[in-house]
């Protein structure tokens, strides 16, 4: 065998063995493909089924009234509920999972949920969140090694009534002192000068003046707590005419101390309002009583009953001094009064009696509308739905 020819079988074999080794590793590159894609395909239908389960989640939470969001381990949120999509707006932000910065915007309280999220497992209440004029108690929760829920309940109402509560009682406290101490020094002026005649009228006077007036303003808060507690009552109705017509009748020893005429007119006979007798009686006793209170000596007062297709309108007007434009949107509140405005002192009143009237009417979807007479004088209209 010549030269060539060994040179030619080396070569020759070489080539084979080249061969062979690029089809083995040919081979194990398309088995590590095969691998690579196996794992792709397995990774892309893991996240199919926790988007699928993220989505079955959102929809099971959506039965919850409350807003809730699924939340991971770095506090990014990765969906909600339905409430929660339409509080935090999710259609403005682009696709989840995203900050909870982008949602809500308090540092303190975002120091706050980082830090529960840091103690996960572990369920944390958070501070109160104000979004959109509304109050909601957040709480987190766990779910799963990787999520938690955060449930934001809605606690508005609650905290309007514990305001409503704190200022009712502060206000109360304030208007029972001064006739308490008066009650208090007069009792004791009797005690130490029982003997003087004119001094023991003077004090029985006064004691039996500021025992109605604490009277009066509890009887107040009583209406005000029957109406803010009162359950809605079903297929209520009164005729406002006959109403309006007893009103004016138990007043009419008022009107005479005082030289008030009454000017009553009415569209109809009878006309049936979505209202209670008993609340109606006491919607048009305070205002009735109001006009009569603060109209001179000798003037008049007008009450005018009517009605379009759906609603009743009552108005009373009085020649009186009528509110200072200033005080009008905040006479309804609960203990305001403007005594300069009013031209009367605080053993007057107790701040209550239009209180009363707003409130029936807010919770019967009424409405009350105060208004200076041009010619001088107070307006009040008071709108009531008519009963079907």
């Amino acid at each position: 065998m010549n030269m060539n020819t060994i040179l030619w079988l080396v070569g020759l074999t070489m080539l084979a063995g080249l061969y062979y080794r690029n089809v083995k590793a040919q081979a194990k590159i398309n088995e590590q493909e095969q691998d690579y894609m196996s794992l792709e395909h397995k990774y892309k239908a893991l996240q199919r089924t926790l988007a699928t389960r993220g989505h079955r989640l959102d929809v099971l939470l959506s039965t919850v009234s409350e807003v809730v969001l699924r939340v991971d381990d770095l506090g990014r949120v990765l969906g909600g509920n339905k409430q929660a999509e339409i509080l935090f707006q999710f259609e403005k932000y682009p696709a989840l999972p995203q900050s909870m910065l982008i949602f809500y915007r308090d540092s303190e309280w975002l120091q706050e949920y980082q830090k529960a999220i840091k103690d996960l497992p572990k369920q944390r209440t958070l501070p109160e969140m104000n979004i959109k004029g509304r109050v909601f108690l957040p709480r987190l929760a766990t779910l799963g090694e990787n999520e938690a829920l955060l449930l934001c309940m809605d606690v508005t109402a609650y905290t309007q009534l514990q305001r409503k509560q704190k200022s009712l009682l502060d206000n109360l406290m304030h208007d029972l002192k001064t006739p308490l101490t008066s009650l208090l020094g007069y009792a004791r002026s009797i005690e130490a000068f029982a003997d003087d005649d004119e001094l023991r009228e003077e004090a029985v006077a006064v004691i039996a003046h500021e025992a109605k007036h604490i009277n009066d303003l509890m009887n107040s808060m009583l209406t005000l707590n029957q109406i803010e507690y009162q359950q809605e009552e079903m297929n209520k109705a009164c005729n406002v005419v006959a109403v309006a017509q007893q009103v004016w009748e138990s007043l009419a020893y008022d009107m005479q101390q005082k030289d008030v005429s009454l000017d009553l007119n009415s569209c109809a006979d009878e006309l049936q309002v979505h209202m209670t007798t008993v609340d109606c009686h006491r919607v048009l006793m305070n205002l009735a009583s109001n006009a009569i209170k603060f109209s001179p000596r000798g003037s008049s007062i007008i009450c005018l009953i009517e009605e379009n297709e759906k609603v009743a309108r009552i108005s009373i007007a009085d020649e009186g001094a009528g509110i200072s434009d200033k005080h009008l949107p905040r006479v309804t509140e609960r203990f305001y009064r403007v005594d300069d405005a009013l031209g009367h002192t605080k053993e007057e009143g107790n701040g209550l009696g239009l209180s009363i009237v707003k409130e029936i009417l807010d919770r019967d979807g009424g409405k009350l509308r105060l208004s200076n007479r041009e010619s001088g004088g107070l307006s009040a209209v008071v709108h009531i739905t008519k009963a079907e």
